[in-house]
């Protein structure tokens, strides 16, 4: 996207649909000082336009913060804060959702002495969000190879300016696993999550759950944290959780993934926990010749052609725990 629509600093993002976290990031000539500052901003959750909650939800799935604001960047805190502090002028984000969930988003800027986006520009982004997210939604669906052994859950407890103070092996065996794929230092993905926790604990709010679930090499992985009380005035500390996903985390996320309507997702869960055609229409008021319908777009979409293999698809997804 960069030779048609050019920008100076970015980031990409794989996202976890329920949560809006990064469970995986690529960054375009930012520095880690950036980074960090637009991800505390946006986890904080402050009032300001063009939040990547407001645009999972809008009709509109891109915008730049020039058209939103009519011109005047200031009138963005995020602009006040961030884009002065390091430079930077207009910016253009996106979200790449499909089947009524996010699985992306891009946030690009331009130096403050570079022309805005374009309304051509943000037309271009626009048209291409919508595959950006079915692409995703796909590319995540497909069955890992090579399933890892199994994995117990770890441990790790990061002080307040999220340096590792504490560990299990297994956490390091997790993070082990993660670093190829994701640079050095603590992974991108446990440090929102602990950064999300120490905002929730900070706010006493629980808005946005410090969890998401991870795709790593054989299955999905559940990192979530809390905020650790201590007394008196000792610093913040933040115990972060790494385990196999489960099935009861992992089933309406691997539901999602292949596309399927609310319906359908629950069509699905009836199928896998056995219950029979007769019992299943029953239930739903529907006649058998319509639940045959259901289940045969179902199969489509999994990809699949019997009940056998509509269970073994989706319980080959996870780790084993």
């Amino acid at each position: 996207m960069r030779s048609i629509v050019p920008y100076d600093t970015g980031s990409w993002m794989i996202t976890d649909p329920d949560t809006l976290l990064p469970a995986s990031i690529l960054s375009v000539d930012a520095t880690p000082a950036l980074r960090r500052a637009f991800t505390e901003l946006e986890l904080d959750g402050g009032d300001d336009v063009n939040t990547f909650d407001a645009l999972s939800r809008a009709a509109q799935p891109v915008a730049s913060l020039s058209q939103t604001t009519d011109g005047n960047l200031v009138a963005s805190r995020r602009y006040r804060e961030v884009h002065r502090r390091f430079g930077l002028g207009d910016e253009l984000r996106a979200v790449a959702r499909s089947s009524n969930a996010t699985w992306g988003m891009g946030c690009v800027n331009r130096a403050d002495d570079v022309p805005d986006f374009s309304a051509e520009e943000v037309r271009f982004v626009t048209a291409i969000a919508k595959h950006l997210g079915v692409g995703l939604r796909k590319a995540l669906a497909r069955r890992q190879a090579d399933p890892d052994p199994l994995r117990a859950p770890g441990v790790l407890v990061l002080d307040e300016h999220m340096n590792i103070e504490a560990s299990t092996g297994q956490a390091q065996r997790w993070l082990n696993t993660l670093q190829p794929t994701l640079g050095g230092g603590l992974p991108t993905p446990i440090e929102t999550v602990a950064l999300q926790a120490q905002i929730n604990a900070a706010r006493e709010s629980t808005q946005r759950p410090a969890r998401l679930r991870l795709q790593v090499p054989g299955g999905w992985l559940l990192v979530h944290a809390d905020a650790l009380k201590a007394t008196g005035a000792a610093p913040l500390r933040v115990a972060v959780v790494l385990e196999p996903a489960g099935r009861a985390e992992l089933m309406p996320l691997l539901l999602a993934l292949h596309g399927l309507t609310e319906r359908e997702r629950y069509i699905t869960e009836l199928l896998v926990e056995g219950l029979g055609t007769d019992e299943i229409a029953t239930r739903l008021c529907i006649s058998r010749h319509t639940l045959r319908d259901y289940v045969k777009t179902i199969f489509g979409k999994v990809g699949v052609c019997s009940r056998p293999e509509l269970t073994a698809a989706l319980a080959q997804q996870p780790l084993a725990a």
